[in-house]
Formats: C-alpha cells, structure tokens, sequence
C-alpha cells in the first residue's frame, strides 16, 4: 500500500515538473528569439576564435579570484551585447563578407545563429587570401601563409599562429589545410553547445521561479496535498497518462534535432570524409502558441486538482490587522474633519474589499516555506521537459511493469 502511494506521488509530481518545464522552454524559447540569444552566443565563440578575445583585464591581484572575474566577465557580456565587435577588428570584417552577410535573416536579426563548416572555412579562406588570387594555381595555402606572415591580416595573434601551424601540418595542401580548419571550427562548435545549455539552464532557473511565482508551484505544499489527499492523488495518475504521449510530441517538437551530412573528398594521396551538422528549424510562432494554450489549460485543471491557489483570501479579517485599523480610525477620527473622515472611510473600505495575495491553503501559511517550495520548483524546471519525460516514463515502468505507461482504467465500485 505504501509503496503505491509512494509511487504515485512521485508520478503525479514528475508530471507537474515536466508540464511546467514544457511552459517553462516555450517562455525561453520566446526569450532566445526576441534577444537572438544563439547568435550572440555564436559570435562571442567566433570572437574567441579569430580575434582571441583580445581585451585588457585590468583586475590585477583581484583576477585570480572567481568572483571578481566572473563579474568582470558579465560586464563585458553587456558590452558585447550592444557592441559586438568591438575590440573585433577581423569579426567586423567576417561578418562583413557577402558569404557571411547573406545568411542573416534581416536588419534585427543580421548575424546568422548558425554557420556551417564549409561555408565558414570558405570565408575564413577569401578573407586570408587575399583579392589577388585567381585560382589558377594550386597555391591557396601558401598565400594564405604568406598574408598571414606579412601582418596583412587584422586576426588574432593567437589564431595567426595556430593558423600557420596548420598549413605546416597540411604540408601546404589547400584541401587538407581546408578539412584541418573545419576540424578547429567543429570542435569550437561543440563547446559553444555546451556553453548555450548552461546559458539555457541559467535562463531556465529563472523563468521557473516565475512560473513557480504566477502558478504558486510550491513543490513542498505540492508534496504533502499528495500524499494526504488520495482523490488528488490519483486524478494527477489518470492525467498523467492521459497526456503523456502528447507530451512526449510536445518536447519532440520543441527540442532542435541535428542531422549530420558526410561528404567524401580527395585531398592528394587521401580520401577525407567531411561532416556538415545541420540544425532544425525551430516551431513555427502559430504552433508555439497553441502548444503554450494548451500547457495552460492543463495547468489551471492541475491547480483545480490540487486545490492550490493565489489571490483568493476574499475579506482581510485577521485579528491584528483589526485591531490595527480600529487604531487608525480612532486616530483619523481625532485628526481629520467631518469631510476627510468621510473620504478616509470610503478609502478603508476599498482596500477592505480588495482581494489580497495571500494562499487559503492550510499547507501554506508559511511565507518562507512557500518561497523555499518555489525555489525547489524553479531548480527542477531547470532540468528541462526531456529529464522529467524520461524519469517519469521510468518511473511508470516501475508501477506497471509495463514498457510503457498504459491509461490508467476507473476503479471498479464494490458490490
């Protein structure tokens, strides 16, 4: 029996998680397109790539300490923000090239989010070699040397010597120079997609303490209405599995799969297989819309289960307030005319009447305990919608032994 009740609650609760984490990465999605979060991100990777970042840190003895250089980093951040080349000379001029240029998608949004390798290394190559290449020799790298040897490039000091060792490593070959630096470029890329999560996870905490806030998704009064309330406890069950595989279709759609192309090229005496990752589009505004209706609607029918509410406490009739307004009348009653009372009064009134942001729940008369159930929430959502699906779809196998969750069937009555 008790094992039952455990693992429904811990169902009914990962559910709660992954509807409000749904909510939760439609809201972050919506932030990263209005701030083009992925193509800031992008630029700062290419920044350290071609120009290393080149700014002065002027922290001295502070710099050794985390802190003072993780402020030091956010204030940089807001620069780059409104100034995204500056100190940049050579990603000016990147972003600059016609290759570059065209894949923005306009003025708002004119740097691209996403750059593949071979139209990077095809840029990166027309900007080093120079105009006066013609292509009618095979002798791409060693101009590109010799331009990079000859300061006539404005990149990195850094990346002009990682550049030339290379073009040793090739041993001057144009298309084995050219696979090295898409090598350099993917390898960059797959850090700059662990640098988004964190980016994403750190925006996500956010966003769910405002959907714990707004919703009042206290994870601790959550917790003890479960266990104690059986009816609550098993409507979550049955909604659970009534809308789990629409869920599953709901993350399906918001995560952006990679397909992975593979060209085979000659490169002298070896062959060289080349990979291209391209990126799916994102949802379409008119379908995140109606994914964030129908999220909505399921989280008014979960706080109407659990019985879970803001902002619904009717008339202020608590003893000290009372008393502390009989004072003030006596107080107003000596002070202001006839004409002021009757002002007052009318005020008093009004605000007597107003609905207050205070919980009728028994299991929230704590205010800090409520904000502790909000931060707890906030750092689940924070997991993300694919975490809480595949636990709970783990979890269910437990209850059911089944490979999958089956809808739950209305308990039979008794004879």
């Amino acid at each position: 029996m008790f094992g039952n009740v455990a693992l429904n609650v811990a169902i009914s609760l990962i559910f709660i998680y992954l509807l409000y984490s749904l909510l939760a990465s439609i809201v972050q999605e919506l932030i990263s397109r209005m701030f083009n979060l992925r193509a800031r991100l992008l630029t700062k990777a290419l920044r350290r790539l071609l120009d290393n970042d080149m700014r002065k840190s002027n922290l001295g003895y502070l710099g050794q300490f985390t802190f003072f250089s993780w402020c030091y980093e956010q204030v940089w951040s807001i620069v780059y923000f409104f100034l995204p080349f500056k100190n940049s000379p050579f990603l000016k001029k990147f972003y600059d090239h016609p290759g570059i240029k065209s894949l923005g998608e306009d003025r708002a949004a004119s740097r691209p989010s996403y750059i593949s390798p071979q139209m990077f290394v095809q840029s990166l190559m027309h900007i080093l070699r120079g105009p006066s290449f013609d292509g009618t020799r095979d002798d791409e790298a060693m101009r590109v040397k010799q331009n990079l040897e000859g300061g006539q490039t404005l990149i990195g000091p850094e990346t002009r010597e990682h550049l030339l060792n290379l073009i040793e490593d090739a041993k001057h070959e144009s298309e084995a120079f050219r696979h090295k630096v898409e090598q350099w470029f993917d390898e960059v890329m797959a850090r700059t997609s662990g640098w988004y999560k964190k980016q994403t996870q750190v925006i996500l905490i956010f966003v769910g303490f405002i959907i714990a806030w707004q919703f009042n998704v206290d994870s601790i009064a959550i917790t003890r209405i479960l266990a104690k309330d059986k009816n609550a406890r098993e409507q979550l069950v049955t909604l659970a599995t009534q809308r789990y595989q629409v869920y599953g279709r709901y993350k399906d759609s918001m995560q952006r799969k990679m397909v992975i192309r593979e060209d085979t090229i000659a490169a002298g005496d070896t062959m060289i297989i080349r990979t291209d990752t391209v990126y799916q589009a994102s949802i379409p505004d008119q379908e995140m819309d109606s994914l964030y209706r129908s999220l909505s609607s399921d989280a008014a029918e979960v706080q109407n289960i659990l019985g879970i509410s803001r902002g619904s406490c009717g008339y202020d009739t608590d003893t000290a307030l009372a008393q502390l307004r009989a004072r003030m009348d006596t107080v107003a009653g000596r002070l202001l005319s006839p004409a002021e009372q009757q002002k007052y009064r009318q005020a008093m009134e009004a605000v007597a009447k107003r609905k207050v942001g205070c919980y009728t729940h028994p299991y929230q008369q704590n205010g800090w305990l409520v904000f502790v159930g909000w931060l707890i929430t906030a750092l689940a959502l924070s997991l993300g919608a694919p975490f809480w699906f595949d636990l709970l779809n783990k979890v269910v196998q437990i209850r059911t032994t089944g490979p999958q969750i089956q809808s739950s069937q209305a308990a039979k009555p008794k004879k």
